[in-house]
């Protein structure tokens, strides 16, 4: 029996081998590059083994392990590709005094040799959706990061808006913004203009009534003076970003439809707030959710599970002691976060959970946080039963 262990770089990859049944890898090391050359080289060594050999297992380290993995899978090698922490946690186990590239290709040879983890579900399976899945949801990131940036310059050249929107950068709050991008601007705009913002095909325009409640807010405005020409400025570019990002967001969202053609898509996709793209985010990096026992698990795997933070006189209060883990899967946990975000005003099972934590008195950051695990509740009990969302069916874990 021959394993083998490769600690995977950005340029060049460590591999080791551990053989005939010993739990210590050999102290030969070879280093081959990610190219060509290298692969080939590979293949050679992996040849002059004089026995086939029995399993290869190599940490998901970014992205730089795709291209070994898929060419030795073609090959017909049989790969694992393990969890870094896993990996991490097998070496402490033998307590391991060296973090090297050659001591990591050994310490994988090892686990191959021990654990045989296993080899027989392909590592790529789905890579295609998560890729495109990830690539949406950065784009979702980009425009939210947008959002705030605007949101810091309306607080600057336009802070009584949030009187009037409460999302200042909801779109017809966007729209006031072209036409009036400060305070200042606004008291000088006619009324008719303002109120014919956002009068586009379907949509909704602002109206008269809102037009005048703005420019009154706007006549004792605490904007800063200074900084009103640049506000002005940067708030009109911050506009074309977000718009793009929304016709990009758009754009990815029917490319993920292409992609997505199972029942379960279709079934998550009943949940109000969710798209194709968290549908695909969801599926690809959920995968098989029978892996998860319990609700609970599915929490901590996403990093929205609770975590104490206290010490001593720190987070004494019940209320600050315990916070969002945030040490789980970041792409599932921008999903859920999105869920909720769109829940509040689309989800009415979602809305009334913000509306309970609320009345609770609970902060808006710290009851979007409790509509996160609300939305994968939402989502645990579709997938798990196998039916369409049910908006008179509390859903719970």
């Amino acid at each position: 029996m021959v394993t083998v262990g490769i600690d995977i770089g950005g340029r060049s990859h460590a591999v080791a081998r551990c053989r005939d049944g010993n739990l210590n890898a050999d102290r030969e090391i070879v280093r081959v590059t990610q190219d060509r050359l290298g692969f080939d080289l590979l293949d050679t060594w992996l040849d002059r083994q004089g026995e086939p050999v029995d399993l290869v297992v190599m940490e998901s380290s970014g992205h730089y392990w795709m291209p070994l993995a898929s060419h030795l899978r073609r090959r017909g090698v049989p790969v694992a590709v393990v969890n870094p922490l896993a990996a991490k946690y097998f070496a402490r186990s033998r307590l391991a005094r060296t973090k090297s590239d050659p001591a990591d290709a050994r310490s994988l040879a090892e686990m191959a040799m021990r654990d045989a983890p296993d080899a027989t579900r392909d590592p790529l399976a789905g890579v295609e959706l998560r890729q495109a899945a990830r690539f949406a949801m950065t784009l979702v990131e980009e425009q939210a990061r947008v959002s705030q940036r605007l949101l810091r310059l309306i607080d600057l050249g336009f802070p009584e808006l949030g009187e009037v929107f409460d999302d200042p950068t909801c779109r017809t709050a966007r729209e006031v913004l072209r036409i009036a991008p400060t305070a200042r601007s606004a008291t000088r705009r006619r009324t008719a203009t303002l109120a014919n913002a956002n009068s586009a095909p379907g949509h909704r325009r602002l109206g008269t009534a809102k037009a005048e409640r703005i420019q009154a807010a706007a006549a004792g405005s605490i904007a800063v003076p200074e900084l009103d020409a640049e506000a002005a400025f940067e708030i009109g570019l911050l506009l074309d970003q977000h718009d793009l990002l929304e016709r990009q967001i758009e754009a990815a969202d029917r490319h993920m439809a292409s992609l997505l053609d199972s029942e379960l898509a279709r079934r998550l996709q009943t949940i109000p707030g969710v798209g194709p793209s968290t549908a695909a985010v969801l599926i690809s990096e959920i995968g098989d959710i029978t892996r998860f026992d319990d609700f609970d698990q599915l929490l901590a795997y996403a990093g929205v599970h609770p975590a104490e933070r206290s010490s001593g006189r720190k987070g004494a209060s019940p209320e600050t002691a315990w916070h969002m883990s945030k040490a789980g899967n970041t792409h599932l946990r921008a999903a859920a976060y999105r869920m909720a975000l769109v829940g509040t005003q689309h989800n009415p099972v979602i809305a009334a959970h913000y509306a309970r934590k609320r009345a609770a008195g609970k902060s808006k950051m710290n009851a979007l946080g409790h509509c996160m695990r609300k939305a994968l509740a939402i989502v645990w009990g579709v997938w798990r039963n196998g039916t369409d969302f049910d908006p008179g069916h509390g859903v719970e874990a």
